[in-house]
């Protein structure tokens, strides 16, 4: 395993992409801390250009654009960490349970997941907020269900051939329980390929997120969130670009970042073989 760890380290694009998505939190919880403003405060400096005391303007209505950028970052990952982070849990634990016990079980849950897979993402997080409340963050159960089967298949075919693999196999001969084969052989070995489906159920959570927020579902204004940031600034795009381009580009990057570390954890992490 320190092998393992130590070329993830070595991996300078993965370690790039770390210490940005890093940067790019610490901004969003910090700045609004020591900002002299909040999101929410109007002023009569409307639409002002860049400046010390506002370095990304203000918008149509007065309000600092770098403060509802921070705090727009807040709500946009914060939805993609936990929406990411709740499908890689319940999926892994589905996909353990689906791979080991197999028959009956097996069949019904994957045709449970079979069934979530054919309802876009987007359909099922707009139902959710729909049904359980318009503005009140459902949405983010729709996400992170629709998020479930990719972690569902994945770790229920990595239990399916490390369990059916010549160590668990010794381990059952010597009398090893269920519990223990799971524990030791079949969990440390998929826990790879969980963590490289995080990083992309992430980077899927913060698209439709963004998406969410540009319809103008899931956060009520005047809330920020980077979709409705950029569907905002879209209307003066010709005279402040910036006010479209700055939400644009974090969430280009943000996404970028995540998929370049899990890029990183599958080049240094080996999926395949014995028990680490």
């Amino acid at each position: 395993m320190k092998r393992k760890e130590q070329a993830f380290f070595h991996n300078l694009v993965a370690i790039t992409a770390l210490i940005i998505l890093v940067l790019i939190v610490l901004f969003c919880v910090l700045y609004p801390m020591f900002a002299d403003t909040t999101y929410w405060k109007i002023s009569g400096e409307r639409l002002q250009r860049p400046s010390l005391e506002h370095p990304l303007g203000t918008d149509n209505l007065g309000r600092d654009v770098m403060v509802r950028m921070a705090c727009g970052g807040r709500i946009t990952l914060s939805v993609a960490f936990c929406s990411g982070l709740v499908a890689a849990v319940t999926g892994t634990v589905i996909g353990i349970i689906s791979g080991y016990a197999g028959g009956g079980v097996d069949s019904v849950i994957m045709r449970l997941m079979d069934a979530i897979s054919s309802i876009p993402s987007l359909l099922l997080a707009i139902v959710f907020d729909y049904a359980l409340g318009m503005g009140k963050g459902y949405f983010l159960f729709g996400i992170a269900i629709a998020g479930i089967p990719p972690f569902v298949r994945l770790v229920r075919g990595g239990v399916l051939e490390i369990s059916g693999s010549a160590y668990a196999e010794a381990s059952r001969a010597l009398g090893a329980r269920s519990l223990h084969v799971i524990k030791e052989h079949v969990v440390r070995n998929i826990l790879p390929l969980a963590a490289i489906q995080t990083t992309t159920s992430m980077a899927d959570a913060l698209t439709i997120c963004t998406i969410l927020g540009y319809i103008s579902v899931g956060i009520n204004p005047p809330v920020p969130e980077w979709g409705a940031l950029f569907d905002t600034g879209k209307e003066m795009l010709r005279a402040f670009p910036h006010l479209s381009i700055v939400p644009a580009a974090a969430i280009i990057l943000c996404i970028i970042c995540l998929y370049l570390l899990g890029n990183g954890i599958r080049d240094s992490l080996s999926i395949r073989g014995g028990a680490a």
